[in-house]
């Protein structure tokens, strides 16, 4: 007869849960991380073209915008500022921007986000 109790099994069951819990939230979590990486490089490519194009603060709110659209963040018109640098044609986009996330259980995490893009002359 074997004396163990169960023991090994049971704890060999917990770590396979708990593996399986970290690899979810891995594979939800590390796509929004990456999705805001890509959000601000595009911010930087308006930020860019507002510099170069000499945009009006206007249009370039309407990029943002539809740029959170796109890409599934929500922004706020109050949530974007327009910077420009004095004496300098060069503007600075400041975004505070959002992502709600649902997980099992009913659990909704909002991840909270800022990103501040240059639009650099290159001087």
């Amino acid at each position: 007869m074997s004396k163990e109790r169960g023991e090994t099994k049971l704890g060999c069951l917990v770590l396979v849960v708990l593996v399986a819990m970290l690899g979810y939230l891995c594979y939800r979590v590390i796509p929004v991380y990456l999705e805001r990486d890509g959000f601000h490089d595009d911010l930087l490519t308006i930020a860019g073209r507002a510099t170069l194009q000499g945009w009006g603060n206007r249009r370039i709110i309407n990029r943002v915008l539809q740029l959170g659209v796109d890409s599934n963040f929500a922004v706020e018109p109050k949530d974007i500022q327009v910077q420009h640098i004095r004496g300098r044609p060069e503007v600075v986009i400041v975004v505070n921007y959002s992502r709600t996330e649902e997980f099992p259980g009913g659990y909704v995490y909002k991840f909270y986000f800022r990103s501040v893009a240059p639009g650099l002359l290159g001087f």
